[in-house]
């Protein structure tokens, strides 16, 4: 057998180390790597209306595994919640436009996508739609806590979990930023 010089072997291992480098962080759409880091420091926010209903607390899984609880995301800021389908074409762009709403608010509001649990293309969607911010896989129990009997349902709960409003069938951006709005003291 004859043996390569080493220098015809530098080509191909430069070739691999550039490859390896292009590889990406590891990090899926969708998963840990897109939660919300802190609240910012000075936000202050309202109370929400005596009339708004105790969100219904949920566990589920983000797309790369993750276990999340509806209760750490609405902790310590608002939250949405976008009932959405992989095959649901209507649901991404609600998805987006409250992905919108939510970072020109600047980690002030989160922002959650919800799955249903059979939904297999979940990770595909997220990777597409590539937001920025979680994408769970949930029970189908999650979605009728919330009455989301099919996709496209965007969902506002207020800091410490009560729910502000829902809307079938998707909200628009200023019917997002109205009620965002609502929920910051002024």
């Amino acid at each position: 057998m004859t043996r390569r010089p080493a220098r015809s072997r530098l080509p191909l291992l430069a070739t691999l180390l550039v490859l390896a480098a292009c590889g990406g962080d590891g990090e899926v759409a969708g998963g840990a790597g897109d939660l919300p880091g802190p609240a910012p420091a000075g936000v202050e926010y309202a109370e929400p209306p005596a009339s708004a209903l105790p969100a219904p607390d949920f566990a589920a899984e983000l797309v790369d595994g993750t276990g999340i609880r509806g209760s750490e995301l609405w902790a310590d800021r608002p939250c949405l919640f976008v009932f959405t389908a992989s095959y649901c074409e209507r649901c991404r762009e609600d998805h987006r436009v409250a992905a919108e709403a939510v970072d020109e608010r600047e980690g002030a509001v989160g922002l959650l996508g919800i799955a249903g649990a059979d939904d297999a293309g979940a990770a595909e969607y997220a990777d597409e739609v590539d937001l920025g911010h979680p994408l769970a896989v949930a029970a189908e129990r999650v979605w009728l806590s919330y009455a989301a009997r099919e996709p496209g349902l965007v969902v506002l709960v207020a800091k410490g979990g009560k729910v502000v409003r829902g809307w079938p069938g998707g909200a628009t951006r200023a019917q997002l930023d109205e009620a965002l709005e609502a929920l910051f003291a002024r």
